[in-house]
């Protein structure tokens, strides 16, 4: 009789980490907003002074953290054309210097400039707060901020020289 408990406390505690995980991962998805038009990304894109690419590979994205596409900075706009791994809280970062993974942007965080939040996950489209100088940065990030988790980078343009 003992065993019959253990084995139903297991299976239940089992599913309940279960659906509670893919919960966490799905509802983001369900409740992504409809995300800005591919026209509307593209001309953004096109009227850009600095692009540079999200990648899948780099040392703090895995399997479940990442993004991968084109991203673009104007004086006005950042704006992202490819796909990334769903998340809350998903926050968009420019940065003074390229950092790959989570402690390196831990470490400069503080320095860093929120730019805005990512409710979608293949296109984005937010606007440069008017006192940020984009040339006062070289990296764009993505940052989730509820699991202080890095997602990915793409540096825009090379910092000054030492």
């Amino acid at each position: 009789m003992n065993r019959r408990i253990s084995v139903f406390l297991a299976t239940h505690v089992l599913t309940l980490a279960a659906g509670f995980g893919s919960g966490v991962y799905l509802l983001p998805i369900l409740t992504a907003p409809d995300g800005p038009s591919a026209s509307s990304v593209a001309e953004a894109m096109a009227n850009s002074t600095h692009e540079a690419r999200f990648r899948r590979d780099l040392k703090g994205s895995d399997a479940v953290h990442w993004a991968d596409g084109k991203v673009s900075v104007s004086h006005s706009q950042i704006a992202f054309d490819g796909r990334m791994g769903p998340g809350p809280d998903y926050k968009v970062y420019l940065s003074r210097e390229y950092v790959d993974a989570r402690g390196d942007f831990l470490r400069i965080k503080q320095d860093a400039t929120l730019i805005g939040d990512v409710k979608t996950f293949n296109r984005f489209l937010l606007d440069v707060p008017d006192h940020v100088d984009i040339d006062d940065y070289t990296t764009v990030v993505v940052w989730c901020e509820a699991f202080s988790q890095f997602i990915s980078a793409a540096q825009y343009r090379m910092g000054p020289q030492a």
